[in-house]
């Protein structure tokens, strides 16, 4: 009985995943999240007492394992620098880590998708109080690296700078899952693969190319910007 308990559990979450990655949180009722888990109506309150919890444990479930892969990658980077880590293996470790973990997987992406449908929805974010255990820790890990990389920075500064790598980040997430969810022969598709032809890779390729860019162009942008003073 507990096996069956477990396994109606994990088929929600499954079921969820694809629905919110599909249609937005309201678009998705309560019925439809039954039906496609193969369970009975009653069995979402039973087990996450609601659609919201459900949502957020459908996020907490795939973005835990991001959040723990982006800290051990920047950990890796800093402790690897020693005192004065290199700005771009900070920036290349933080970047390479996301853009893995949205796109190298389908699951991944799906969830991927989700939150950046619930984060950018008109109206209040009811349902992104979650990511704040997910975010803030590597937020402020992203912020103290580099620091550490560029002493001579401020808080304030630093902050800015993770804005914008973080952005340019999220431009080559939704680039890729706008091309991928476009059918092939559509004009649109032919038009961004031209224009890009990166699209056209495979997805490491992709990711590869993607993670060198930002770094070398973030890295170029901060050593204009805030030269490296020499201790």
């Amino acid at each position: 009985m507990t096996e069956d308990r477990h396994a109606t559990k994990e088929r929600l979450l499954d079921a969820a995943e694809r629905l919110f990655a599909e249609k937005s949180f309201d678009e998705v009722s309560i019925r439809e999240l039954a039906q496609a888990a193969d369970a009975n109506l009653a069995a979402v309150n039973y087990h996450f007492q609601g659609k919201e919890n459900l949502f957020s444990e459908v996020v907490r479930r795939r973005f835990l394992v991001q959040r723990d892969r982006s800290l051990a990658a920047l950990t890796k980077a800093v402790d690897a620098g020693g005192e004065r880590p290199a700005l771009d293996t900070i920036i290349r470790a933080i970047v390479d880590s996301y853009l893995q973990g949205a796109l190298a997987t389908q699951e991944g992406a799906r969830v991927m998708a989700l939150i950046a449908r619930e984060m950018h929805a008109s109206g209040p974010s009811r349902h992104v109080s979650a990511f704040g255990e997910m975010i803030a820790p590597v937020f402020a890990a992203f912020s103290a690296a580099m620091l550490r990389a560029r002493p001579n920075l401020s808080v304030d500064q630093a902050n800015w700078l993770i804005a914008s790598v973080v952005g340019q980040v999220h431009h080559f997430i939704m680039r890729r899952f706008k091309y991928e969810g476009l059918p092939a022969g559509d004009p649109v598709r032919a038009f961004m693969a031209h224009a890009f032809p990166v699209l056209g890779e495979p997805v490491d390729v992709y990711i590869a190319r993607a993670t060198d860019h930002i770094t070398r162009f973030s890295t170029a942008a901060i050593d204009a910007m805030y030269p490296e003073v020499t201790p």
